[in-house]
């Protein structure tokens, strides 16, 4: 009997404990919805309140004036000085060539010279006939006297005949002679070319 009334007394308490419960729940919903409400009117009524306040701006940092550059007139002059070098001399004049003097073309050309040779004794014309040997004419006297002092180096005696021909002009004529015979002009025809001379034979009639 005992635990049959137990039971029965176990059930009874069950269902209050469920309706406390469920009391309990609307209570808390009915308090938030009146916290809700609540706030929503708050809002309602002041709008300026939902504004975030504006950031307020960080104050504007002024810079302090650049102080002017400040230099000495002698310092600028120092730090500009330029080394100047002197000019350099002028070049050496470059010397003049002397003027050549112009020579007229001689009638016998002499070429490479060689070394005189001495002419060796000739036999000469005593009678007034036999050959002459002519080595060189000349319109300037100047010409022919030199061409009579290389001959004497040589050991030729010879002289300088002034002749003038048809046409009215003058020549000097360097000739040596008279020889007796052709023997004698031969040879001093070959001293002659052995020394570069050129010279001819003329006969004396």
């Amino acid at each position: 009997m005992s635990k049959d009334y137990r039971r029965a007394s176990l059930a009874r308490a069950t269902p209050r404990r469920g309706k406390q419960g469920s009391s309990c729940l609307w209570s808390f919903l009915l308090g938030g919805m009146l916290g809700a409400f609540g706030v929503g009117l708050y809002w309602t009524q002041n709008p300026d309140a939902m504004q975030t306040p504006p950031a307020s701006l960080p104050a504007k940092v002024e810079r302090p004036a650049a102080a002017p550059p400040s230099f000495e007139f002698p310092d600028l002059l120092r730090d500009t000085e330029v080394d100047i070098a002197p000019p350099p001399p002028p070049p050496p004049a470059a010397p003049r060539p002397e003027p050549r003097t112009a020579v007229e073309p001689r009638t016998a050309v002499d070429s490479a010279q060689p070394a005189p040779v001495t002419a060796p004794a000739v036999p000469t014309s005593t009678t007034g006939k036999g050959f002459l040997v002519q080595v060189g004419s000349f319109r300037r006297a100047s010409d022919a006297e030199r061409l009579k002092a290389e001959l004497a180096l040589l050991g030729i005696s010879s002289r300088v005949e002034v002749a003038t021909i048809p046409s009215g002009e003058t020549f000097h004529r360097v000739r040596t002679g008279p020889y007796a015979d052709r023997a004698a002009v031969d040879k001093v025809r070959d001293l002659l070319k052995r020394n570069g001379k050129e010279a001819m034979t003329i006969p004396i009639k």
